[in-house]
């Protein structure tokens, strides 16, 4: 049976950024993750880079994380930070007491504010409402949480760590005061192995009051649904809050070649496949209006929605803290093992540090962390590809930072420069580049990692393109499967928002799959 020192399970973005910071404290180190690296909650939020402002006045905990972690990535992520800034405005009717406690707040907290007058603020962002009353400038910035991730994974793998997606933990066998055996599974092969740890550190969001149960532990975990809606283009050069006490529909934020809306709170109906409803998409285009007009006309593309992972104190929703908890599970008979609990994708650096100490603790190893200072991946310099539009050079050093070079060159040296997804501008060598990674198994992976059938399409004129280019030794079957994964995974988004001309065109595609295409999977939803 293999061993291992520390096994983390859970791949979004905390799990990710623990196994860099195991590996560069030198532990050998074993990640399992049950799908695919961010595909949970990391990779379904809102992607907002935290300045703390939004939490200064009712949660000066999480403020605070915020306000330190933005500007620790900043210096170790940047690549994968749109350093746009943001601003809060207030409109008719909201509380006019409460932009002096949120400069107060912010002013405690460390959060930077800048108070702008009303002419300032709409020259900043000319498709604001002429209405808004007051406006403050704040750090704010958007991040892309997929590269994040996946940054942390190949720093801790460049570092000497392990990590497999696709890998479900299904059993611990646990002996008189430790968990002595992790079996986990395959979820394509079916095959199941067997490994022993030293330590485990449950790092699995919204899944980890199941892994705990596995062991007989409890974790106090409460569940919020948060679902958010994708528009087609930018509206914003930088995020927009609403200045209120933090609720529903009073987040934008200019994501790549979108502007994403949110968010919502809700209680789930349980931890597998949280979903947005058509009430939910109207109640944030209707909030976010009345912040951006423009927005009552836009195009919708998209609706998703994931699950926070709240420390469960007694609060609820938008009461509950943002902040984190580290349980050590040794009153319950497995005093290996350690889970992690709340949090955001701002804070994941800092959950990850404060759980490695505890591991540290407990192997009694005295290395410190670094990763507050050192770079997620050491980049190689500007490239120049002369067959490569200088734009897409760099929307590919936005999307995968120091690896820009290498998937650029990878283009040119294997007939890529074809462009596959015209919404995002993705070339046909990105989808091939990645394709060839172990790590890939399905057309949603390339997605996460390119962004291609993310766009205004939703993969609805580039998912054949997508399929051809990532295409090696696939059989009809394995490729028609993958094809229809892909395609159900994205319908599943679009349903929420369709009205009008776009139900209409959606109709006809779902025609158009079925008749000319034979997919039977779209016949049959």
């Amino acid at each position: 049976m293999a061993r291992v020192q520390v096994l983390v399970i859970g791949g979004g973005a905390v799990g990710a950024g623990i196994l860099r910071d195991l590996a560069l404290r030198g532990m050998d180190a074993l990640l399992l993750e049950q799908g695919d690296f961010c595909s949970g909650a990391s990779g379904g939020n809102q992607g907002m880079l935290h300045s703390g402002a939004r939490y200064a006045v009712k949660d000066p905990v999480s403020a605070k994380e915020c306000a330190k972690e933005s500007h620790i990535l900043r210096s170790i992520a940047g690549p994968f930070i749109d350093d746009c800034g943001g601003m809060f405005v207030s409109l008719p009717g909201d509380d006019e007491g409460y932009p002096e406690a949120f400069l107060k707040g912010c002013g405690k907290a460390g959060v930077e504010v800048e108070s702008l007058e009303i002419k300032e603020a709409l020259l900043r962002e000319p498709r604001l409402s002429n209405r808004i009353r007051s406006a403050i400038g704040v750090n704010d910035a958007s991040i892309d949480p997929f590269s994040l991730a996946l940054g942390n994974i190949e720093s801790a793998r460049i570092a000497g760590a392990k990590a497999l997606n696709y890998q479900r933990v299904v059993r611990m066998k646990r002996g008189k005061s430790t968990v002595e055996e992790v079996h986990y599974q395959d979820a394509f092969s079916g095959e199941m192995k067997r490994i022993k740890p030293e330590i485990v550190v449950n790092a699995a969001g919204a899944w980890s009051a199941k892994v705990a149960s596995l062991v007989q532990a409890q974790v106090p975990l409460a569940l919020d649904k948060g679902s958010m809606v994708v528009v087609d283009g930018r509206y914003t050069h930088g995020l927009i809050n609403r200045l209120r006490m933090p609720s529903d529909g009073d987040i934008i934020v200019p994501s790549h070649s979108t502007t994403i809306l949110g968010t919502t709170s809700e209680a789930p109906g349980g931890v597998d496949g949280a979903r947005a409803s058509v009430e939910e998409v109207e109640k944030l285009r209707k909030e976010c209006s009345a912040m951006l007009p423009g927005l009552e006309s836009c195009r919708m593309v998209r609706a998703y929605a994931r699950l926070r992972p709240l420390v469960d104190n007694g609060e609820r929703g938008r009461d509950a803290s943002r902040s984190f908890s580290i349980i050590e599970h040794s009153s319950s008979g497995s005093e290996n093992m350690i889970s992690l609990v709340g949090g955001k994708l701002t804070t994941y650096r800092l959950m990850a540090e404060k759980a490695v100490d505890v591991v540290s603790e407990l192997l009694g190893d005295r290395a410190r962390c670094r990763t507050a200072k050192e770079p997620l991946l050491v980049s190689s310099g500007a490239v120049t590809v002369r067959t490569i539009p200088n734009r897409s050079l760099e929307r590919m050093r936005r999307k995968y930072g120091p690896r820009q070079a290498e998937v650029a060159r990878h283009c040119q040296t294997h007939r890529g420069e074809e462009r596959v997804c015209d919404c995002e501008e993705v070339l046909r060598g990105e989808i091939s580049y990645f394709a060839g990674h172990p790590d890939v198994r399905t057309l949603s992976d390339i997605m996460r990692r390119t962004r291609a059938g993310m766009g205004y399409c939703q993969s609805s004129l580039c998912a054949f393109k997508i399929l051809s280019a990532a295409r090696k030794e696939n059989s009809d079957e394995n490729s028609r499967r993958l094809l229809e994964d892909f395609l159900a995974e994205r319908r599943r988004g679009i349903e929420p928002v369709l009205e009008g001309e776009q139900l209409r065109q959606e109709i006809f595609r779902s025609y158009l799959l079925q008749g000319t295409y034979r997919l039977e999977r779209e016949a049959a939803e």
